[in-house]
């Protein structure tokens, strides 16, 4: 199945009989109408604990925000974020504010909004911040996990800005040579790995515009992923052949120019979408336009422990943070799987008698806190600190953070904006 470097199924694994369960037709998200754009840099949906949001269908740039108990025939008039004048192409949640979500588009800018408690009950055309400052689309935002109110964009115009949301733009990154496939930052923040179409690696540190190490990628012309195994400190990247067959690279950060790991995947065509999970170590892969989803595990070594395949091709996948999994039924890891007009949602357990009645502890480490561990200043003076622990609860799910951001100092593009965002202080 697998050529290159052997990968080996790790036997005494105890995520081994790890296994997915589809919700049934009356617990998915029907009637979706998603918007037809096409980015391969992007996963194409996002959820955190209250809410899923996918791009929707009609002119400029909407964006869907979906309660998450709300499983039902979605009405053509969903409430929608408004605000971008051209389509959207990346969004994320806060990981410290449930209730915020960031957006860039094909318009320049990034963009903050805020969710009423409850869920939008009608279309917002008024983001809290815009960040302007690139000058080609931007294809790319990420949330800083350790800092607060830090947020990461990569734009058409191969820079990457990194923003205190609340005062504007903080860094300028210009060490690229070509468009930004994708950005993950290390444990602590201080660095991020990148994919670019020159087909480079790169280790850059965000706060000094300089790269740290870089090496060769993989050769095909398509997409490429790489996603920085936190806790574990190695890289992964997920990427194309000569020969157009997909690829797993692994890197030690240190060593970034001898590969651990040279794995061919299989001879499918769609981009591969990553995601890791930082308590189990394990890594899911979801290729878009094909209905395979994988998982390994990362110890020594990448060690695939099993697959499934649905009948259905995904054109998005996402993973909801830890605090929103049921304990209570040892799941491990909860997915949104995005098909052509719905979104299931797909849960992976791991199978315990007593899962029901008994925390299984062993299988549920500590997790990243809700809690950000220092502020953006802090962060931009120079502060480097791992982020912040929590124990996961005997639950149910549904788990959340709830941060607030203060607009007072924040930093809009144009005078109309300014003038809006002094309405806006004056009401509250």
């Amino acid at each position: 199945f697998f050529s290159g470097t052997t990968m080996t199924t790790r036997q005494t694994s105890k995520y081994r009989h790890v296994f997915p369960t589809a919700a049934k037709i009356q617990d998915t998200f029907r009637d979706v109408k998603m918007s037809n754009t096409i980015w391969d840099c992007s996963n194409f949906i996002a959820a955190n604990s209250k809410y899923v949001a996918v791009t929707w269908h009609g002119g400029g740039g909407k964006l869907a925000i979906i309660n998450l108990d709300n499983t039902i025939k979605l009405p053509s008039d969903t409430p929608c974020l408004l605000g971008h004048t051209a389509p959207i192409l990346d969004w994320c949640f806060h990981p410290f504010a449930d209730n915020l979500i960031a957006t860039s588009s094909e318009d320049c800018t990034a963009r903050i909004w805020s969710i009423p408690q409850g869920g939008l009950a009608t279309s917002n055309e008024s983001p809290l911040i815009t960040l302007g400052g690139h000058s080609k689309k931007v294809g790319i935002c990420q949330f800083h996990h350790v800092a607060m109110n830090v947020l990461t964009t990569a734009a058409m115009d191969h820079t990457v800005k990194l923003w205190d949301v609340e005062h504007g733009e903080k860094c300028n990154i210009n060490v690229h040579k070509d468009m930004i496939m994708s950005i993950s930052y290390n444990l602590d923040g201080s660095q991020f790995v990148s994919t670019c179409r020159d087909k480079t690696i790169r280790l850059v540190d965000a706060r000094s515009n300089t790269v740290t190490s870089e090496t060769q990628g993989h050769p095909g012309n398509k997409t490429s992923k790489a996603v920085w195994c936190k806790r574990k400190d190695k890289i992964v990247t997920i990427g194309f052949g000569k020969m157009q067959d997909r690829q797993i690279y692994v890197f030690d950060p240190r060593k970034m120019d001898e590969k651990l790991q040279d794995i061919d995947l299989d001879t499918a065509s769609g981009v591969m979408m990553t995601f890791f999970d930082e308590d189990t170590n394990m890594l899911y892969l979801g290729g878009k336009g094909d209905g395979n989803i994988r998982w390994f595990e990362i110890g020594d070594e990448l060690s695939q422990l099993s697959e499934t395949s649905y009948p259905n091709p995904q054109r998005g996948l996402c993973m909801l943070p830890k605090v929103a999994c049921d304990t209570t039924k040892c799941e491990m890891a909860r997915f949104m799987r995005l098909e052509s007009d719905k979104i299931v949602p797909i849960s992976f357990q791991c199978p315990r008698k007593q899962a029901a009645t008994e925390f299984q502890e062993d299988v549920y480490p500590d997790t990243f806190s809700t809690t950000p561990t220092m502020s953006a200043t802090e962060f931009f003076e120079g502060k480097t600190s791992e982020p912040n622990t929590m124990k996961i609860e005997f639950t149910s799910g549904g788990g959340g953070a709830s941060a607030e951001l203060s607009i007072g100092n924040a930093a809009p593009v144009s005078a109309s904006e300014i003038e809006a965002q002094k309405a806006k202080v004056l009401k509250l």
